[in-house]
């Protein structure tokens, strides 16, 4: 690939992605396949990377939240505005930045969603791609699990049917080889305290609680430059700092929070707030920067007994850590090849929500939704390493467990400051603001203290480190409120929509409504969040409407 340059010679190509995250990357590959005569740019402001020489499972968890600066090298450093939900604090924000986007700072965490959570956008949005019998075709082709073919008693926590999931897709998918000590007591604890098991998060019905497979190969982050633009056709050039021209198509990939901003400063969003900034309008689309929506979460923590080890044991700065770090370097083993690699994840559903006032004032269609059976209320983590601060003194092990807000209906913006494109936009996501979220989140943190007292956890802990004070409804959301922060699951911003919807972006052939040449393909189409950690979702975009747009253009 070409090293970043500055072209001021403006050069004319078919098709011009804009970004190289997860829906750009798989966007630009299967464009490129399906049309392979076609000239096509992909445009990414970061630079690129080296597969080999970073990225273990460890440094996955420093790339964002409390490590994440704004002059990190992988992330963009973006922060929210105030938020009134969170004692006014701004809320870190954190986006990827290179080839590959936020693939090479997320979680690694790969779910498909709740089959049902695909029906309902599949009639939002008048699209049968959203099927889930088609959705599923396609995961199948993106993804390619390795089979772990446990055969001790971890059988009785993971066993996907391989027959179920894609093999030899472009992303690699995998469960760790090796479990860390704490991950099987975790999982008979959840068990013995009532909560379903369920050994394939990816079946389409995510509810219980079991394994989340990583996006990761034996050890290793799989980002969207090494699952998709390792292989490209000779039509495809990578540059960053040009001046070009489209002949057919621009397509957006900027991602729910960079993908608005382009399109206001460019003049297409809702006229009263372009005509504030100073911008002059090209287009009125009411819906541009408006419904974006995010999974928050708070963590609650423990300090361990002695004796027992979790992957906190590895601190940043600590010899044992660079020494794991050199082992991993020399030959790829040691314990940053199976460290961080088993995510206890439980997608919880509590029909006693049903019953609150705050769910019966939803209306009637996402009262049904809710209540399909393959929706969760809220997710679980636990296990999950640095995710909050640790004890103070001395190190010691401890425990942390969050419970992440599913099916939010709080509804947030992405906002211009001002017509300057240096500047970053606004980002408010309005964070718990709706009733029905504080109510979701305090039953979840109601659940994890049950969880946490329950006999097995009990036995496990020392002393409380981070908790309410007490179950009451006050402390709960007094605790959650001081502890909110993002699981960078932004969507929604250019919306997908039918015909008469007024506040949709785009169509479902992912065309930017009134404007021809210009396509939106990444999380920002979404016109509901699905309950899951989206990066699968991500890569799905791009595929679906790489297809639409190979078939419009086939000769």
């Amino acid at each position: 690939m070409p090293t970043p340059d500055l072209d001021l010679t403006p050069k004319a190509y078919d098709f011009i992605v804009v970004g190289s995250g997860p829906s750009g990357s798989s966007f630009t590959s299967t464009l490129s396949r399906l049309l392979p005569s076609a000239s096509i740019l992909l445009l990414e402001a970061g630079k690129k990377h080296s597969e080999q020489a970073v990225f273990d499972r460890y440094s996955a968890f420093r790339g964002v939240g409390n490590d994440a600066g704004s002059g990190a090298t992988w992330n963009w450093g973006y922060a929210t505005v105030p938020q009134t939900e969170v004692e006014g604090e701004r809320v870190d924000y954190s986006r990827g930045k290179g080839l590959g986007g936020t693939s090479l700072i997320n979680f690694l965490l790969w779910n498909r969603g709740a089959r049902d959570d695909w029906a309902y956008i599949e009639g939002v949005t008048s699209s049968s791609a959203f099927a889930w019998d088609n959705v599923k075709a396609e995961f199948d082709g993106i993804e390619g699990l390795q089979d772990p073919s446990y055969r001790d008693s971890r059988a009785r926590y993971v066993a996907p049917d391989p027959g179920a999931h894609g093999a030899s897709g472009p992303v690699h998918v995998e469960y760790a080889e090796k479990w860390e000590n704490h991950i099987e007591p975790l999982l008979r604890g959840a068990e013995e305290f009532g909560w379903k098991v369920n050994r394939d998060l990816n079946s389409g019905d995510p509810i219980g609680v079991g394994l989340g497979p990583a996006t990761a190969r034996a050890g290793r982050r799989v980002t969207a430059q090494g699952a998709y633009l390792g292989d490209l056709g000779g039509n495809v050039e990578i540059r960053t700092g040009v001046a070009v021209y489209a002949k057919k198509e621009v397509v957006l990939s900027a991602g729910a929070l960079d993908s608005p901003k382009i399109l206001l400063l460019s003049g297409i969003g809702p006229r009263e707030q372009l005509e504030k900034v100073g911008i002059e309008v090209v287009h009125d689309v009411p819906g541009v920067g408006q419904n974006l929506q995010d999974h928050c979460h708070f963590p609650i923590t423990a300090v361990l007994k002695p004796g027992i080890r979790t992957p906190h044991g590895l601190k940043p700065g600590s010899d044992t850590l660079a020494i794991a770090r050199a082992q991993f370097a020399k030959d790829g083993s040691g314990p940053l090849s199976y460290v961080n690699g088993s995510y206890i994840l439980g997608f919880l559903k509590e029909p006693s929500i049903y019953e609150t006032d705050e769910f019966k004032s939803l209306d009637m269609a996402t009262q049904t939704h809710l209540k399909q059976p393959t929706v969760p209320t809220w997710e679980l983590g636990t296990g999950l390493p640095l995710l909050a601060p640790p004890p103070p003194g001395p190190p010691r092990e401890y425990m942390v467990s969050i419970g992440v807000l599913m099916n939010p209906q709080s509804r947030g913006t992405v906002t211009l400051k001002s017509s300057d494109v240096r500047k970053d936009a606004l980002f408010d996501p309005k964070l718990m603001t709706h009733p029905y979220d504080r109510r979701v989140l305090i039953t979840a943190a109601r659940s994890i203290l049950e969880f946490m007292a329950s006999p097995s956890i009990a036995e496990t802990i020392e002393a409380p480190l981070n908790m309410p004070q007490s179950g009451s409804e006050e402390d709960v959301l007094a605790f959650v409120r001081k502890n909110l922060r993002s699981t960078w699951h932004m969507s929604g911003t250019c919306k997908m929509g039918a015909e008469d919807d007024e506040m949709a972006v785009v169509d479902s052939s992912f065309t930017v409504k009134g404007v021809k040449g210009l396509r939106v393909v990444d999380l920002s189409v979404l016109p509901v969040l699905v309950n899951a950690h989206p990066v699968g979702a991500a890569y799905l975009m791009g595929v679906l409407a790489g297809k639409v747009v190979g078939r419009q253009y086939e000769v």
